[in-house]
């Protein structure tokens, strides 16, 4: 029996421990990266903690222990964020209007179009998709063009939509950036640029029917991983050697450099974005995790469409990290989500959210 209180005990304590480090990813979300990046650590692990509370809450439910409370309390306390990462299909089932905008954010890889790329180009599939699925708006990142092999025009035809790019390189061969796509009458275009980076955001005023809204098509701050940084985090085995410091500490410091600048611009979009006179569509790949400064900043004024419309458990990213939404569609109060989809296309390394609404 004494040694049945003592494992009970200690399970209780550990059980407190990751409830409270839940607790403290909910915390990360107001500390600004800027003046300290660490702290966004947690959000990251916020589906780890999230699982491990969980199957705590399971076992003393099947105990039949007081102890349930621990992380139960823990979990409701977080609830919005438990919506962020999994919605339930009830009560998401809306109707539209036959004036209502259908919306396509796609982060397309440089189509494929890199040298080292093993696939074939993948923009003839993409724009294929644009051009059969009759979307209004568009919002593309990564966007890429290459003499010899796509270039403005061919993107015109290729998807039957006005083209309006905002490149962040441009040299004689090529240029990379952002695009919105549209057949929608366009008021103006702009461009909020981001020093040191290759990452970007444009806008486009747009007109439907007697209303003009607003676009912001987004590429925040990539982390920038290498191989060698993923090789070290599947490793099954660590020593505490100089070579493993030195893996560690190329890691920490990529993160703590994306999580650093991604604040910074992040604050400058979102002043920009209170300035906006029409209703704002806010598309693109955030480069970060429902649990995050960037996510919580963004949405303390505006909603998640898929908090309003999705179902389940999506991710947005194909590759092995991170495996959760990076990629959003967010809404200003004076839109209605009717619908919210993540097709699992297989022509780039993220997946596309296309979202239906209307004023």
């Amino acid at each position: 029996m004494l040694i049945l209180r003592v494992i009970h005990r200690v399970l209780v304590g550990v059980n407190i421990f990751f409830a409270l480090c839940l607790v403290l990813t909910y915390i990360s979300v107001y500390i600004n990266p800027e003046y300290f990046w660490f702290a966004s650590l947690f959000g990251l692990l916020y589906p780890f903690f999230l699982l491990l509370n969980l199957l705590f809450l399971f076992y003393w439910i099947f105990r039949w222990k007081r102890a349930v409370y621990i992380s139960l309390v823990a979990i409701l306390l977080g609830i919005n964020h438990f919506n962020g990462f999994v919605r339930l299909p009830f009560g998401n089932s809306n109707q539209g209007t036959d004036d209502h905008l259908r919306v396509l954010t796609y982060n397309v890889n440089l189509f494929r179009l890199y040298s080292w790329s093993e696939q074939e180009p993948s923009y003839s599939s993409i724009f294929s998709y644009i051009k059969k699925t009759n979307f209004d708006v568009v919002c593309l990142q990564e966007f890429y063009l290459k003499n010899g092999k796509l270039n403005l025009s061919e993107v015109k035809s290729l998807s039957a939509m006005n083209v309006y790019p905002s490149y962040i390189l441009k040299r004689s061969t090529s240029a990379y950036g952002l695009a919105i796509l549209t057949n929608l009458p366009v008021v103006c275009t702009g461009e909020i640029s981001f020093p040191n980076s290759f990452n970007s955001c444009m806008y486009a005023d747009l007109v439907k029917d007697s209303d003009t809204i607003r676009v912001y098509n987004i590429h925040l701050q990539s982390t920038r991983l290498k191989e060698r940084n993923f090789n070290f985090l599947l490793r099954r085995e660590f020593k505490l050697d100089s070579k493993d410091y030195d893996e560690l500490k190329d890691l920490l410091t990529r993160l703590g450099v994306a999580y650093t600048k991604r604040a910074h611009q992040v604050n400058k979009v979102v002043q920009h974005i209170s300035t906006s006179p029409y209703p704002v569509l806010i598309c693109g790949d955030f480069n970060d995790s429902p649990v995050s400064y960037t996510y919580h900043t963004l949405t303390a004024n505006y909603y998640d469409t898929f908090k309003d419309a999705g179902s389940g458990v999506v991710s947005t990213y194909s590759g092995l990290w991170p495996s959760f939404r990076i990629d959003y569609v967010l809404r200003s109060k004076h839109f209605h989500t009717i619908s919210y989809s993540s097709p699992r296309l297989k022509y780039s390394d993220h997946y596309p959210v296309l979202v239906e609404v209307n004023l």
